[in-house]
């Protein structure tokens, strides 16, 4: 059979095309169709849009330790945040309580202060987080101490809002934190000890800290806004 036999009638002819498309379309689409699932996937698509509620399910990670520590003396405290879910952080707190109830008076209170040391930690090296120091008194009162917050993902509050301008997957970008905060926290605690000398000896020679890392994670929850 020549070529002339495949077409020497209309519906040869057709056939003869459709057959032609189809060897053309059919190794095409199987060619692009991995992409096409792949923006899929990667969350390309505008997913929900109109008026959405955005709600954030939080999660919590801490570390405490407690130290004892005399004048001068430093402790480097480490807490590690390493994990493989899709989660963001929100922010990351250090707190250093200490009580010093064993002065006479004024003038004999502890004090204690802290410096980071976040060169491990994702997002140091571009700007987004950057080292902090602070310092505080031992008060006898209690409540004595310092604390220490950064946020790593801007504005998060873990408050509930309704969105009207963007769609679901614009919310989602913009809460992604992109991995930031992730890796090796590192703080030094370094000791003041104001010991008041009673009778020949010292009343107060070291003072008791506690210390608590705390990561407030959260993942995104978005609906439509009920009516």
């Amino acid at each position: 059979m020549d070529f002339q036999d495949l077409v020497d009638t209309p519906q040869k002819v057709k056939t003869l095309a459709g057959t032609l498309v189809f060897l053309v379309a059919f190794p095409v689409y199987f060619e692009i169709l991995p992409s096409l699932i792949d923006d899929e996937i990667s969350g390309d698509s505008p997913g929900l849009s109109g008026s959405l509620t955005v709600s954030f399910e939080e999660s919590t990670t801490s570390l405490s330790e407690s130290v004892t520590l005399g004048d001068g003396d430093s402790h480097d405290s480490f807490f590690d945040l390493v994990t493989e879910s899709t989660l963001s952080i929100g922010y990351v707190e250090l707190e250093v309580s200490c009580f010093d109830n064993d002065d006479p008076g004024p003038g004999f209170t502890d004090t204690v202060e802290g410096v980071s040391d976040l060169i491990d930690v994702e997002g140091s090296a571009s700007g987004h987080i950057e080292d902090q120091s602070a310092d505080g008194s031992c008060s006898g009162g209690g409540n004595g101490g310092f604390s220490i917050r950064w946020d790593i993902t801007p504005n998060y509050t873990g408050e509930d809002y309704t969105e009207e301008d963007l769609n679901e997957n614009e919310i989602r970008q913009l809460w992604d934190a992109e991995g930031r905060g992730m890796g090796s926290w590192i703080a030094t605690i370094t000791a003041s000890i104001e010991a008041a000398p009673v009778a020949g000896s010292l009343i107060d020679n070291d003072e008791d800290f506690d210390i608590t890392w705390t990561a407030v994670f959260f993942d995104l929850s978005i609906e439509i806004a009920s009516s």
